[in-house]
């Protein structure tokens, strides 16, 4: 594991306590963003002031036990990654119908379904690992930055009363700009806060700007300074037509979930090659636990934030350490209404810009890893169509206003939802006749360096191989051929040479060439000969042309296999 040169803070550092604390700040400047949706599911739902700061201090209290199970990794709960979690109003579909059919108690006992849904697909997604793909974690991180971006300049854009688009405008470009200017041109500490500069400029902007009217300063001079909440103050109650909403919502956050925890791996490795299934599995388990506590609580459903796993990458702090300190202040803040208030005040173009930030960051990432490894008509068609319906998600939802099946409501729940399963299921047919065991016979004399490379090409695409791996066996399989025949290891016979049977085997960890051919076998050696061995003894050629195909390969295999010699080339992937 080699560290990025953008992170200054790796996930086992602990920054300074000034730091830390700063960073905190940072942290719930930004995800201050979703603190909105709850005053908006409260209005859906209807709910009085009571119930409504019930909901938002619930909802705080459970992110902030959700970030530390989730950076702690204990009992096998949690990734060991910073990975806050949010609201997210994907969710809201689920609950409305819910609440409609069952009342406003079962909206609280549908999250509990919903978190032992998570963990259930968790163990799912670590025995199918040959659809949870590292290109499926690309395509989750990629839809996950271009769905912050999509909102960002929704933000930006969304008319507020009282203020011009030119202000919002001039808003935008203050706070992007001061982020930008303070993460590109400078260095050590003052990039690390950049985003918290940005939005602090933004504040500060739409202050002088008189853009936070009297009327927002009046509600927060209205708001009570402490609030205690107290568990099911609004209600619980579990009704059974609330279960097949609450399970297909539950795999939608946990594949949003495994799309950021595979962001935060990412962000946290330059030589990152594929998702820990395991970690991730940790990490959907720690969510779970958190929703299942937060429906006690009567809070909103919780899933991570890609968001803010992208703003501690992009201002180089992803420690552990940074969770603890963040979940003080969520717990801090949700006793406290006056807090929560002020963070409403932002305007949302502030908001926005921060979202169109971190958004690059995150869409261009998921992009690097989707395009690290070679793709065939199969994975270019299931990531394309993935990708086309994760983006066209609005228009998509338009189907569905006026008269659809509720269920199909619950189903298109978000873009990162929609384009994951949908690339998920075709990857699934597509395995169909999508062997990972191919085998062709080549003229050891007559097949030329092009038919080899032509065909190992054909399987490194269909498996979806990292060129680079594919290039080292290309190379080493055609040393392997030359070292066979020009050494006379091949049995001939009438000036023609056997066939060598090429097959190839791929398993997600390893890509393997075998060599069958009858003849002799290559003697491997695991050290090179001495330059006396090569000058007196005459078999020392072909033991250098082993050794030297022993480093070719990551590990060299040979054996007799009934008449048949083999040659079994290994290369890590």
């Amino acid at each position: 594991m080699r560290l990025p040169e953008n992170i200054l803070y790796s996930t086992s550092d602990k920054p300074p306590l000034p730091i830390l604390l700063i960073l905190a700040l940072q942290q719930m400047s930004f995800l201050g963003v979703y603190l909105v949706i709850s005053p908006l599911f409260s209005r859906n739902l209807g709910l009085d002031q009571e119930q409504s700061l019930q909901l938002i201090s619930a909802t705080l209290l459970a992110s902030g036990l959700g970030v530390v199970l989730q950076a702690a990794r204990i009992f096998g709960i949690g990734s060991g990654y910073f990975c806050p979690v949010q609201a997210t109003s994907s969710t809201f579909s689920g609950l409305l119908l819910v609440k409609t059919n069952s009342g406003l108690g079962a909206v609280f006992g549908m999250v509990a379904v919903m978190g032992l849904a998570q963990m259930v697909f968790a163990l799912l997604f670590q025995r199918l690992r040959s659809v949870f793909t590292v290109q499926i974690a690309g395509l989750a991180v990629l839809l996950i930055g271009l769905g912050l971006g999509y909102y960002g300049i929704k933000l930006v854009l969304e008319v507020e009363v009282g203020i011009s688009l030119r202000q919002q405008g001039l808003l935008c470009v203050l706070t992007l700009g001061t982020m930008i200017g303070f993460n590109v041109w400078s260095s050590g500490h003052l990039r690390l806060f950049s985003a918290f500069l940005g939005l602090l400029t933004g504040f500060i902007a739409s202050t002088f700007l008189d853009i936070i009217s009297g009327n927002d300063w009046a509600v927060f001079h209205k708001a009570p300074l402490f609030y205690v909440p107290r568990l099911m103050n609004i209600g619980w109650s579990l009704d059974r037509y609330s279960i097949l909403p609450a399970i297909f919502t539950g795999l939608f956050l946990a594949l949003h979930g495994f799309g950021a925890l595979a962001a935060a791996q990412r962000f946290n490795d330059t030589d990152w090659k594929r998702p820990d299934l395991q970690l991730i599995k940790q990490g959907i388990l720690a969510e779970g636990i958190t929703n299942i506590i937060n429906s006690f609580m009567n809070g909103l459903p919780l899933t991570s934030s890609g968001g803010a796993v992208s703003l501690a990458a992009s201002t180089g702090c992803t420690s552990r350490y940074l969770a603890y300190w963040l979940a003080g202040l969520m717990g801090i803040i949700a006793f406290m209404p006056k807090a929560i208030v002020l963070w409403q005040l932002l305007p949302l173009s502030v908001m926005g810009a921060a979202l169109i930030f971190l958004a690059s960051f995150t869409a261009l990432s998921g992009l690097q890893v989707m395009s690290s490894r070679l793709l065939d008509n199969r994975k270019t068609l299931a990531l394309g169509i993935g990708l086309i319906l994760g983006i066209s998600y609005e228009p998509m939802t338009l189907l569905f206003r006026d008269n659809s099946l509720d269920i199909l409501k619950a189903f298109f729940s978000s873009g990162v939802s929609l384009g994951i399963v949908s690339a998920v299921l075709l990857s699934m047919v597509f395995q169909i006749k999508n062997h990972t065991c191919e085998q062709r016979n080549f003229d050891a004399l007559h097949s030329s360096l092009d038919d080899v490379i032509l065909f190992l090409e054909q399987q490194g695409k269909s498996w979806g191989a990292r060129p680079e791996v594919v290039l080292r066996a290309e190379y080493a399989t055609w040393q392997a051929f030359e070292i066979l025949t020009d050494h006379g290891l091949i049995n001939t016979y009438n000036e023609d040479s056997d066939t060598i049977q090429l097959q190839t085997l791929f398993n997600e960890y390893s890509f393997t060439v075998i060599l069958s051919y009858k003849g002799s076998l290559l003697n491997i050696m695991t050290h090179r000969p001495s330059h006396e061995e090569m000058l007196n003894d005459k078999d020392a050629v072909i033991q250098m042309a082993g050794y030297l195909l022993y480093r070719l390969a990551d590990k060299v295999i040979t054996r007799h296999n009934g008449e048949r010699c083999e040659l079994r080339l290994i290369f890590n992937d």
